[in-house]
C-alpha cells in the first residue's frame, strides 16, 4: 500500500483542479493533486479550443457583468443558482488577469492596448479572451508552471474509487496506482473533487476518454448531493468524418456559418436573431431537425461554411484545426465541414454553497462537477470561466478549512476494502470484456437519454441499465497483470459510468417538461408555474431519493423579464 498525508487533496487534473490546487497553495495549505493521467496530458480543458468569458477593463460599450449575468441567467432558461452566477460574472475578469500575471498568453488587438474578443453563443457582447484556438492548453501551460514553483506535489496515473469519512466530515480517499496496481491511500484535511462531467456515457463526445462521471458518483456515495443532472448538452459542431473522428470538435460556432444539403444557412428558420451564435439547445435542435427531414449531409450531418473568411483567416485563428483538415485532405477555404451535435457537458453536478463547498463538510467542488452556474443550459465561453471562478473559491475554501481541522486517524483496512472489486476484476477468467460493457452503455443513452427524450425510451434506459449494473461484477481482464492495465481502467470507470447513467434518466424521467438542454418530446413546453425548481439526488439507506427545491431567483425571474 502506497500511504500519503497532505492537507488539501484536488482529485482531478484538468484547469478546475489546477486552479483549485495553485489558490489552496496561495493560502498556505500543502497541497497534492491526483491524476487519472498525466500532468497536461488529461482531463477536458487541454481540449479547449474557444475562450474565456468576462467583463473587465476591456469589455465594449454597454457591456457590463450585469449584462454578462443576464445573458447567463436567461441562457440556462432561469435555473442557474444566481448567487452563483453573480459570482462568476463579478469574479471572472479578475481571475483573466492573475492567469496572465501567471505566464498566459491572450490574444490582443493588432495595436497590443487590449486584448482582441471573441462572441459566445448567446452573450450580447464580444467578451471573450482567448489564445488561437489552445486557450485551455494555455491555461494548462500557465498554472501548471505556477504549481511546480509552488512545489504542489502531483501523483499521476492514480484512480480514486472511494472518499473516506469519519463520522460526517470527508478526512481522505482510497484509489489504485495504475503504473504499479497498489493500493493508495491518501489522508488528508479536506478534499476538492475536480473530475469534469461525464461525455463518455454517450456514443459520440468531444470529450477525452478519461471523463467518465468518476466526480459525480464519488460525491454521492460519499454523502454529496447532485442536482440538475437531466441536463447534458450537445456541442452543434462536432465531426462526422471519418469514423475515427466521429464527435471530437470541429469547428467553433462564432467563425462558421451552418448550412443544409439545399445550401440555406438554417439557423434563420430557428433564430433569426442569433443565428449561429444562439445557444446551443437552440443550435443543436435545429440541427437535428434538419438532419430528421431529409435535409443533412452523405454522414448524418449539416455542413460548417467557413469559406466566407478572408484566405489565411481561419489558418491563423484555429491553427491546430486548420492543421488537421488539410491532414483530412479538407481545404476550409473552399470546403465544407460536415458535423452534427455531439454530447459535450454536464450542467448538473455537485450541489454546493458559496465557496464551493458541498453538503458534506470538508469535501469542496470545482468545475464541471459542481452544479448551478449554467442552469438548464451552458452559454458558450463560460465553461472556462466557471472553472476559474469556483477553482479559486474551491481552493481558498478547502485551504482555509484545512488549517481549521486536523488530520483523522484513517484505517488502512478501509482502503483495502475500498479497492478490492478491482484484484477481483483481474481474477475473473470468465464474464463480459469491458469495452463490451461501455460500448453497450454508450449507444443506449444516446438512443434513448439522448438530445430527445421521452418516458418510454427513458423507462427502457433504465431497465436495460439494471442489466448492465449486473455485468459490473462478471467483467474480466484479458491480461492478469495488473501494472499499466488500460482494460482494467475502463472497468473500474464503468462502475461510474453506470451509477452516472442512472443519476441522469432518474432526473430526466422525473422533470415532466422541457427546458433548456432537457427535450421531453411528449412534455414539449417550458413550465414556469411548476419547475423553476431543481432535482436533488441523495442516497440514504444505500437508496438514491430524490427532492425538488426551488430556484435561486433573488435578482430577476421569467416573469420579471417578460414585462
Amino acid at each position: 500500500m502506497i500511504n500519503f498525508e497532505t492537507d488539501v487533496l484536488v482529485i482531478g487534473g484538468g484547469g478546475a483542479g489546477a486552479m483549485a490546487a495553485y489558490e489552496a497553495s496561495k493560502h498556505g495549505a500543502n497541497v497534492m493533486m491526483v491524476l487519472k493521467g498525466r500532468p497536461q496530458r488529461c482531463g477536458s480543458t487541454i481540449t479547449a479550443p474557444g475562450a474565456i468569458a468576462g467583463v473587465g477593463g476591456w469589455h465594449v460599450p454597454g457591456d457590463s457583468p450585469d449584462v454578462h449575468f443576464m445573458d447567463t441567467i436567461k441562457g440556462g432558461s432561469f435555473l442557474g443558482e444566481q448567487g452563483l452566477v453573480r459570482i462568476m460574472a463579478e469574479e471572472s475578469a479578475e481571475a483573466i488577469l492573475e492567469m496572465e500575471r501567471i505566464g498566459a498568453l491572450w490574444e490582443r488587438t493588432d495595436d497590443g492596448k487590449t486584448y482582441a474578443l471573441r462572441m459566445g453563443g448567446g452573450h450580447s457582447f464580444y467578451r471573450c479572451t482567448y489564445m488561437e484556438d489552445r486557450t485551455g492548453r494555455e491555461m494548462l501551460r500557465a498554472l501548471f508552471g505556477e504549481l511546480k514553483k509552488r512545489n504542489v506535489r502531483i501523483l499521476p496515473d492514480t484512480i480514486i474509487l472511494k472518499l473516506l469519512k469519519e463520522g460526517d466530515r470527508v478526512v481522505g480517499a482510497a484509489g489504485l496506482d495504475m503504473a504499479t496496481c497498489k493500493t493508495v491511500l491518501l489522508r488528508a484535511k479536506t478534499a476538492i473533487l475536480a473530475c469534469g462531467g461525464a461525455g463518455n456515457l454517450y456514443l459520440h463526445t468531444d470529450n477525452p476518454t478519461d471523463i467518465t462521471g468518476d466526480g459525480f458518483s464519488l460525491a454521492l456515495e460519499g454523502g454529496a448531493e447532485l442536482m440538475d443532472m437531466e441536463f447534458v448538452q450537445f456541442f452543434p459542431l462536432g465531426f462526422c468524418f471519418p469514423p475515427s473522428l466521429k464527435g471530437a470538435l470541429a469547428t467553433i460556432p462564432s467563425l462558421t456559418r451552418l448550412r443544409n444539403s439545399k445550401g440555406e444557412r438554417f439557423m434563420e428558420k430557428y433564430d433569426p436573431g442569433k443565428m449561429e451564435l444562439s445557444t446551443r439547445d437552440k443550435v443543436s435542435p435545429g440541427i437535428l431537425t434538419e438532419i430528421k427531414e431529409g435535409r443533412g449531409g452523405p454522414h448524418g450531418g449539416v455542413f460548417a461554411d467557413m469559406t466566407y473568411h478572408p484566405p489565411g483567416f481561419i489558418a491563423r485563428n484555429l491553427p491546430a484545426l486548420y492543421k488537421l483538415y488539410r491532414k483530412l485532405g479538407i481545404d476550409p477555404e473552399k470546403d465544407y465541414v460536415e458535423v452534427a451535435p455531439t454530447c459535450h457537458f454536464f450542467m448538473g453536478g455537485v450541489r454546493v454553497d458559496e465557496n464551493w463547498q458541498s453538503t458534506v463538510p470538508g469535501l469542496f467542488v470545482a468545475g464541471e462537477t459542481a452544479a448551478g452556474i449554467h442552469g438548464a443550459n451552458r452559454l458558450g465561453q463560460n465553461a472556462l470561466a466557471d472553472l476559474l471562478v469556483s477553482g479559486k473559491r474551491a481552493g481558498k475554501g478547502a485551504a482555509q478549512f484545512s488549517n481549521e481541522a486536523d488530520h483523522a486517524p484513517v484505517d488502512p483496512k478501509t482502503a483495502r476494502e475500498a479497492v478490492e472489486y478491482a484484484f477481483q476484476m483481474l481474477k475473473n477468467n470468465d464474464g463480459v470484456r469491458p469495452i463490451f460493457l461501455r460500448n453497450r452503455l454508450r449507444q443506449l443513452m444516446w438512443d434513448k437519454t439522448g438530445a430527445y427524450r421521452t418516458e418510454t425510451g427513458l423507462n427502457e434506459a433504465l431497465d436495460e441499465l439494471d442489466e448492465l449494473k449486473a455485468d459490473l461484477g462478471r467483467q474480466s481482464i484479458t491480461l492478469s497483470s495488473g501494472p499499466h492495465n488500460q482494460e482494467l481502467l475502463e472497468g473500474l470507470e464503468n462502475y461510474f459510468m453506470v451509477a452516472t447513467a442512472r443519476y441522469v434518466i432518474e432526473a430526466a424521467l422525473k422533470r415532466t417538461e422541457s427546458r433548456g438542454a432537457h427535450f421531453r418530446e411528449d412534455y414539449p413546453e417550458t413550465d414556469n408555474d411548476n419547475w423553476l425548481e431543481h432535482i436533488v439526488l441523495y442516497k440514504k439507506n444505500g437508496t438514491i431519493n430524490m427532492k425538488k427545491i426551488p430556484t435561486d431567483l433573488r435578482e430577476t425571474n421569467p416573469s420579471e423579464e417578460a414585462r
